[in-house]
């Protein structure tokens, strides 16, 4: 059976009436909220930003659910949220984020309870049958919630290519815990963390998204929809499609639509109300934008390259650049993917099981996917990069950006 997934359109600056048709064509409220449910209200705001710039979920779109939610009398509703902990950047202040976004006013207005939770209480949750974490330390507040509508905002994602509902629920897993997802790696992670914790029903801000790098206001795109929908991985798939973006590059909605029986595409996605087509945006990916910083390095890509590369790549371009490298990294050529012909190189390195053909052409890192450190390993090798040099700045500078911010976080 296919799932369905509503888009509407806000006209007039009518949020709220966009987000009320979006849910009732996405079948409504009815039969997941009764009055003895405990609602957590899950929007992005993963550092404080203001409403209407797309880095974050508007406090427009959050008001408006939450009062939806209020109008089927649920025993109660909170609005939760924790930062961003950084991994290769600063923790936040989620108090400052709930203020600056202007939730804490809607929240207000509504009488509804604000919770940190980054400061609230956990619980260690082990993760059967996980690909990579099998242990997390998840808010309370989340695992006793009945329902959790997720309330995420479009965007892209350096790491991820994307950041929807799935990866939204980053923000249940207690302060400094976040950055084990990165460590273990963070597409996998998702999955494994959605496997303990869902969304049982999304409302996707589409008002405004994020391209790139998140540069305000250039990576800005006004789109001006709602999608919502019951199914969180379909409401992605959705999302990916709006965002011009092929989710097999993305290897959570990979791994979760396996997981789920599905392909990761729109086949079993009943789209309902305003058509994708119409609106779709050709949006930015995080990693083209993150890799024109390093014009030096070419990158081979083939079409099934994914973000399970990429991901590291990211941190392994990063630190060697840090580490003084930058000239070595000239004439670096990465292959990822099924690339068929490769050109010829003088430094090269191969990333992931998708490439293995062309191991022998250079340094090559197994694994689908390689883990961060054995291609930071790799991309030395082939620079002629000192490892331990180019770790030892990772682990510093990671640990000074923490360190920096660990107040903020806790706040």
């Amino acid at each position: 059976m296919k799932r369905t997934v509503a888009v509407a359109s806000v006209k007039g600056n009518d949020i709220e009436q966009a987000v009320r048709d979006a849910v009732r064509l996405a079948g409504g409220l009815e039969g997941l909220i009764s009055g003895t449910s405990r609602v957590l209200v899950k929007p992005n705001l993963w550092s404080p930003q203001r409403s209407g710039t797309g880095s974050i979920t508007d406090s427009r779109v959050t008001e408006a659910v939450t009062r939806l939610v209020l109008e089927h009398g649920p025993h109660s509703v909170i609005i939760g949220e924790g930062c961003g902990a950084g991994y290769d950047g600063l923790g936040w202040s989620t108090e400052e984020a709930f203020t600056m976004s202007g939730t804490r006013d809607a929240a207000e207005r509504l009488g509804v309870e604000l919770r940190n939770l980054n400061t609230d209480t956990y619980e260690d949750v082990r993760i059967e049958n996980a690909l990579v974490m099998d242990s997390v330390r998840i808010s309370r507040t989340a695992l006793e919630s009945d329902v959790i509508i997720g309330v995420p905002v479009l965007k892209s994602h350096k790491r991820t290519d994307i950041t929807l509902s799935l990866k939204n629920m980053k923000g249940v897993i207690h302060g400094a815990e976040k950055r084990k997802t990165h460590r273990l790696g963070l597409d996998q992670a998702i999955v494994d963390l959605n496997s303990v914790v869902c969304p049982h029903f999304v409302v996707l801000d589409a008002t405004v998204g994020m391209q790139g790098l998140w540069s305000y206001p250039e990576d800005c795109i006004p789109v001006g929809l709602i999608l919502a929908g019951r199914h969180a991985l379909s409401v992605d798939l959705a999302g990916a499609d709006l965002m011009g973006v092929d989710p097999r590059r993305v290897m959570h909605l990979r791994y979760m639509a396996e997981r789920e029986g599905m392909t990761p595409d729109l086949e079993g996605v009943n789209v309902v109300g305003q058509p994708i087509a119409e609106y779709r945006k050709e949006f930015k990916a995080g990693f083209q934008a993150f890799s024109e910083r390093y014009p030096q390095v070419t990158i081979v890509s083939g079409e099934s390259a994914c973000t399970g590369c990429t991901s590291e790549l990211v941190t392994a371009l990063t630190y060697l650049d840090k580490a003084g490298y930058s000239l070595e990294m000239g004439e670096l050529q990465v292959i990822i993917g099924d690339v068929e012909t490769v050109p010829p190189a003088s430094r090269v390195a191969v990333l992931g099981r998708c490439a293995a053909q062309h191991a022998h052409l250079g340094a090559f890192a197994e694994g689908c996917a390689p883990s961060e450190e054995r291609v930071v390993r790799v991309l030395c090798e082939a620079c002629g990069a000192d490892v331990p040099r180019v770790l030892e700045v990772r682990d510093r500078v990671r640990e000074e950006m923490w360190e920096s911010s660990r107040k903020s976080l806790e706040s």
